[in-house]
């Protein structure tokens, strides 16, 4: 992966423009309401910033995002424990976030909110199967553009060590790291990562 200071590219279509066309009423409206923006700061100089959306996990509603928020800079099989997380919610409010739980391995990461009432956290479905159409979601932390490109899952021969990586045939940029794959009825059906090898790397469904 190259991570570099351009956290803030869009990808795909703005909300509610283009792809987003393309999704149920009731599937657009639910994305808008559980992804979010997340960045980490050493200090006052952030660090890294991308997506993530609200679930349900054991009894609680977290964000699951990527762990590269919180990968030390300086050695990428470590945490910084340092980092300040900061969350922008859907409606432009930011607010404090405290990591839970996180697998650099998976390069997943499970972050708490206080004073936060979620109405409706993402729905995953379990369920594997072919969807007709997929898309890739995102939003920027500083300008909260909430982003969306259809795709096509497509099958590849790559080195990644997990079994679960599969991907899609769009790119996305740096800012949807950590976002939902989605039907389009706004159900989650995997995690979108970035690769400058292989374009867009999905962690998919069990």
């Amino acid at each position: 992966m190259l991570l570099v200071n351009t956290f803030e590219e869009t990808f795909g279509d703005t909300y509610p423009e283009g792809d987003w066309h393309e999704f149920s009423k009731k599937g657009s409206s639910n994305i808008d309401r559980y992804v979010v923006a997340l960045a980490s700061f050493s200090g006052e100089k952030r660090h890294f910033a991308c997506s993530g959306f609200f679930i349900e996990w054991n009894g609680s509603t977290v964000i699951l995002t990527s762990a590269g928020l919180v990968r030390s800079s300086t050695d990428e099989n470590k945490i910084d424990e340092n980092l300040r997380i900061e969350v922008l919610l859907p409606r432009r409010r930011r607010i404090k976030g405290t990591l839970q739980h996180y697998s650099l391995h998976y390069n997943v990461a499970l972050v708490g909110v206080e004073d936060c009432r979620v109405v409706r956290p993402a729905i995953i479905q379990r369920l594997r199967y072919v969807c007709s159409k997929i898309a890739a979601v995102g939003r920027c932390f500083e300008s909260g553009a909430l982003m969306a490109v259809i795709a096509e899952e497509v099958t590849w021969t790559g080195t990644l060590d997990c079994v679960c990586v599969e991907r899609i045939s769009r790119r996305i940029t740096k800012a949807g790291m950590g976002g939902p794959l989605v039907n389009m009825d706004g159900e989650v059906v995997g995690m979108d990562f970035y690769d400058t090898r292989i374009g867009t790397p999905v962690q998919g469904r069990s």
